[in-house]
């Protein structure tokens, strides 16, 4: 996504009970399977979301967005609060084990901030775990697809809102032309819509309420201190900015020439002879990007595939920190959380600025991620800003169709 201030699917009614009898170890039945957590990003707003929790010698604990559900690793037990990391995503969760009270940390952030976080078993079985709060018996309705504006002191954004709603339940997400919002979770109370995302970077918040028109108007929170106005208007032809058109080479079948730095820091020329005899794949990214991150998935499990084994995979990470020798290690750390299968260089500092000094064949970068598709010449042959996840639905879909007709057609030439 542009800049702003290990996941899998589980049925929602089993799910987290069978997570905790298999964390357990043992057959037994639980009263509480999941519980409510909070993040309090100010003294005036509290972030709902909902994990499972499992106790013992060796803890479990997993943040649950909708289908998305993400399992931290347990990492230590220290003067009786407990810390957990997050699987890729530099973040950590730190509570005491008792009072489960505890703080988030982004550690992407140059200066983390530590943000008060706690979790507790919902004050009422009628109320819905991640908001504690009781969902509408005859809610509104507000599934569909919508063309969106954010508007904040910056100017607007557009955007497409795509929602389902189960009775007062409510996932969904936003697509936008740098990325998605991912997993969005949440319901309807007294009428409003409130669905929100915890992922260890992002941590949104929206309500909405009906206007006239089949319309939508509510707020954005992102974070300690963003804040939007968002309006929407239902309209299932929505439509974006072409992910293809927004990046694009300064001249047709422009060779790929990059300056960049290798795993153990050296300055390294990555051009047409480095790119030469195989289709590649080059992804502008960083680590602190959860699109980014499903980008990094999909290419991986390509990778693995039989048809692709010939496709050059490349990742060039823009990343925080206070020098290019932090960056490179935050790079490092995440390919061996993530278990890479291929290859990886530092391109400087996290932002499209740097970005598009590094890719200056391109008339600019603007979302991370932005990736780039070669053919076995080394030449730019299409550019494609931002990604459309897993949680966008039918749309990851047709990203990935589109992709793999791509890199099969460049592999035939």
């Amino acid at each position: 996504m542009a800049e702003k201030t290990s996941n899998f699917f589980i049925p929602r009614t089993f799910g987290p009970l069978l997570s905790l009898l298999i964390c357990c170890g043992k057959i037994a039945l639980f009263s509480q399977t999941s519980f409510h957590a909070a993040l309090q990003l100010n003294d005036r707003l509290s972030l709902p979301f909902e994990v499972v929790y499992c106790e013992g010698k060796s803890p479990k604990l997993a943040v649950v967005n909708g289908e998305e559900r993400i399992d931290l690793r347990f990492l230590l037990e220290k003067k009786d609060s407990l810390y957990f990391e997050f699987p890729e995503i530099a973040g950590q969760l730190v509570f005491h084990k008792t009072e489960r009270k505890g703080y988030w940390q982004n550690l992407n952030k140059t200066l983390p901030a530590k943000i008060p976080f706690q979790f507790y078993a919902a004050q009422s079985p009628a109320h819905n775990v991640r908001l504690d709060l009781r969902l509408d018996s005859l809610p509104q309705v507000f599934s569909g697809t919508y063309d969106v504006l954010f508007t904040d002191a910056n100017g607007t954004e557009k955007a497409i809102g795509i929602f389902q709603q189960n009775g007062a339940q409510i996932e969904g997400t936003f697509r936008t032309e740098t990325g998605d919002y991912r997993f969005l979770s949440g319901g309807v109370v007294n009428g409003k819509m409130m669905i929100s995302c915890f992922d260890g970077v992002h941590a949104f918040l929206f309500e909405a309420q009906a206007s006239s028109g089949n319309g939508l108007s509510g707020t954005f929170y992102s974070g300690m201190r963003y804040q939007a106005s968002w309006t929407g208007v239902l309209n299932p032809n929505a439509e974006l900015t072409s992910p293809y058109s927004i990046s694009r080479p300064l001249t047709e079948r422009s060779p790929l020439i990059l300056e960049v730095k290798n795993s153990k820091g050296k300055k390294r020329t990555l051009d047409q002879r480095f790119f030469q005899g195989k289709p590649s794949v080059v992804q502008i990214m960083g680590t602190w990007c959860p699109n980014c991150l499903d980008e990094t998935r999909y290419f991986m499990s390509l990778k693995e595939n039989n048809a692709f084994k010939s496709v050059r995979f490349v990742m060039v990470g823009f990343e925080n920190g206070a020098n290019d020798q932090d960056r490179l290690q935050r790079l490092k750390k995440y390919a061996r959380k993530m278990d890479l299968n291929y290859s990886f260089y530092l391109g400087g500092e996290a932002s499209t600025k740097q970005a598009g000094i590094v890719f200056n064949t391109l008339n600019g970068v603007y979302s991370f991620p932005t990736t780039l598709f070669l053919n076995k010449k080394g030449e730019i042959v299409q550019v494609h800003s931002g990604f459309d996840g897993p949680g966008t639905g039918v749309h990851f879909t047709h990203l990935k169709e589109a992709t793999e007709a791509l890199l099969l057609k460049l592999l035939e030439e």
